[in-house]
């Protein structure tokens, strides 16, 4: 790739990253010495395993200092929350929903109740402490004899912010540059696509987002469904995960 390219192409990636580094209270340093970690963990995966020092520092620019220390570094993947999987389940597991409308429940008692699902999800942790964490994002709300539970919404969404809403992103545009860097590589091609528009009115572009928002929520629902039953009879360990985004700017290039 020309200089040229290359920076547009940094600036294009790096930007919003520093935004949310900052954000986040990240040092340079700390942001530095990760990625010089998963620069020789990149390359030795290039390398299957096989490669020196010295060509790990060719190939990486770090010194062979940094690459010897570096090598045993493993990275740990973020988990997908609990109260994720909770809300995912309401819409999903026999008897808590009807062809995936999720029926409001009983507080407490045998399946199927909220207290009942909680503890599907974690042993460890309390189903009210479960109950106030998604009343407090709005996922769920209680009936006026507060012994019902209702779902609101057909996801969790932390707060802005929290811990959990970060572990998110990183999930999220993790497996997506992972997914869009496979395309590039042609290593391992799939589906990857988005469509772009400049120059429309603030009312146009609102339009196409809740049109955006309310197809993609019921391909997501579907996939969801799917995914839950072929759960309960699949001894493969793989994984997936299917997303979408909406971002607008007031820039015009497309």
């Amino acid at each position: 790739m020309q200089k040229a390219h290359m920076s547009d192409f940094l600036d294009t990636l790096l930007a919003p990253l520093a935004r949310l580094m900052i954000a986040r209270g990240v040092l340079f340093s700390e942001l530095s010495e990760r990625l010089k970690a998963h620069y020789v963990v990149e390359a030795m995966r290039l390398s299957e395993g096989k490669a020196t020092d010295s060509r790990l520092s060719v190939m990486t620019g770090l010194q062979r200092r940094d690459v010897a220390r570096l090598r045993g570094f493993e990275p740990k993947p973020t988990k997908t929350g609990h109260l994720t999987r909770l809300v995912a389940l309401w819409q999903t597991e026999d008897g808590y929903h009807d062809d995936g409308d999720p029926r409001d429940l009983a507080r407490s008692g045998d399946a199927p109740s909220f207290d009942a699902l909680a503890r599907l999800v974690r042993r460890d942790v309390h189903p009210r402490t479960m109950l106030d964490a998604l009343a407090e994002t709005g996922t769920i709300e209680l009936a006026d004899d507060g012994q019902t539970v209702r779902l609101l919404s057909r996801s969790y969404q932390p707060h802005a912010g929290s811990a959990e809403q970060v572990a998110y992103l990183a999930q999220n545009v993790g497996d997506h540059l992972s997914a869009a860097t496979g395309n590039v590589t042609g290593m391992d091609p799939v589906f990857e696509r988005a469509v772009h528009y400049g120059g429309l009115s603030e009312d146009q572009v609102k339009m196409l987002e809740d049109r955006h928002a309310a197809l993609q929520m019921a391909v997501l629902q579907e996939l969801n469904a799917l995914a839950a039953t072929f759960e309960k009879t699949s001894d493969r360990p793989q994984r997936f995960r299917a997303g979408a985004y909406f971002y607008k700017t007031g820039e015009t290039d497309a």
